[in-house]
């Protein structure tokens, strides 16, 4: 393990969830786009949005301990930072997708 691939593991485990916030913060706001449909807006919006909230911070929390295991254990960590990261994007992507293209 170098020192870089360390370096890099820990910056992004420490700047990410200031991305998260800022993600979490449009899925709380997305509430408003389910105005015109009422309270019946149907099962894919209604998870949807706890979607868009909560499964970024749960995968980096997952990536996270994973690499922090690595860490100690003096393997590589950088490539599960980046594929949490990658994955947390994907599931974020097509929740807002799903939302949108429900709502129309």
């Amino acid at each position: 393990m170098s020192a870089g691939d360390k370096a890099i593991s820990i910056v992004l485990m420490c700047v990410t969830p200031f991305i998260l916030m800022a993600t979490s913060f449009w899925g709380v706001f997305s509430v408003m786009g389910t105005a015109g449909c009422g309270s019946n807006c149907g099962v894919a919006v209604d998870l949807a949005i706890p979607t868009m909230i909560f499964a970024p911070w749960v995968i980096w929390l997952v990536a996270s301990v994973w690499a922090i295991v690595r860490l100690i254990r003096k393997k590589p960590a950088l490539w599960v930072m980046l594929s949490g990261l990658g994955v947390s994007i994907v599931v974020y992507v097509a929740a807002n997708i799903t939302m949108f293209t429900v709502l129309g």
